[in-house]
């Protein structure tokens, strides 16, 4: 919850060009001000409103141009993009990105609490998160989403078994991932180590996804990590982060017992450090994930 002495920059019943009418303020993130919106034509989407320290480190026409590239990308398992769009207020620019509305929670919301899924469950999600990746990595231009973590999974319950969609595709391609946004050391652990050096490739979203993965079976992350409260230097999170994956990961079957080998074999390949040894692309996680007989 924010503090009641902080305004919010858009009010319940306001109307953005004619078009949108903000229903209610769903919360804060690390790149801005999230809301219920109903737009005109389409009902209920959700937007973004950008923080200035996000959009003023950021090329906005890169933006509106991977916008308009996700606008028409549709698969059942990514939050789908529509419009990136500015308005004014008392002379002052803001930016905006709006997106489907997934009536659920995110994947950090069930694991707070569950602490770690059943087996089934956590296999289901993941293969929703593979065949997005998968999906947006064999495009024309592959697109890397570069910030895969439980906060960008959304869970819709409209079916009988939960369905999971990548969510903030266009927001992390555009803006040093390294840079001082609020809860940075919570993103940083699902980076895969070349991204800490500025590489940015398919292979980057898979270790992530598995990092995911990893999480939802065991609930614990792959690597303990002993962030001092309050640290915000980025470079200081990612040499901690770099020297705390020096120890080797723990088979997932050591904290769970539904664990097979062959699916230990799979996620720790998803997450290995050595970019040769890894699954280049989702599909190949995917692949071998599908071979589970679960």
């Amino acid at each position: 919850m924010m503090p009641a002495s902080k305004r919010n920059i858009l009010s319940r019943g306001e109307i953005l060009d004619d078009t949108y009418e903000i229903d209610f303020f769903i919360g804060e993130g690390a790149f801005g001000e999230v809301y219920l919106a109903k737009h005109k034509f389409m009902g209920l989407q959700v937007m973004k409103v950008f923080k200035e320290n996000y959009f003023s480190k950021t090329d906005m026409a890169i933006v509106t141009k991977e916008a308009k590239i996700l606008s028409k990308l549709t698969h059942a398992n990514i939050v789908r993009v529509f419009e990136t769009n500015f308005f004014l207020r008392q002379e002052k620019r803001y930016f905006f990105m709006t997106m489907g509305f997934v009536s659920g929670e995110t994947l950090t919301q069930l694991l707070a609490r569950k602490i770690k899924l059943p087996m089934n469950l956590a296999l289901s999600i993941q293969r929703d998160i593979l065949s997005g990746l998968k999906f947006v990595q064999e495009q024309t231009q592959p697109i890397i989403h570069r910030d895969i973590s439980t906060d960008n999974i959304l869970l819709s319950y409209d079916k009988e078994q939960a369905v999971a969609l990548i969510s903030d595709f266009g927001l992390a391609q555009s803006i040093d991932q390294l840079s001082k946004l609020p809860n940075a050391a919570g993103r940083y652990i699902y980076l895969a180590p070349e991204c800490f050096f500025g590489t940015y490739l398919p292979t980057s979203d898979v270790f992530s996804a598995g990092v995911v993965l990893y999480k939802m079976i065991t609930g614990m992350y792959p690597w303990e990590y002993d962030f001092d409260e309050g640290i915000g230097d980025p470079e200081e999170i990612a040499t901690l982060i770099i020297k705390a994956r020096k120890k080797q990961v723990q088979k997932p079957s050591v904290y769970n017992d539904d664990c097979e080998p062959y699916l230990d074999q799979v996620i720790l390949k998803s997450i290995s450090l050595d970019i040769e040894t890894r699954y280049k692309t989702a599909k190949e996680f995917l692949d071998d994930l599908s071979n589970t007989g679960r």
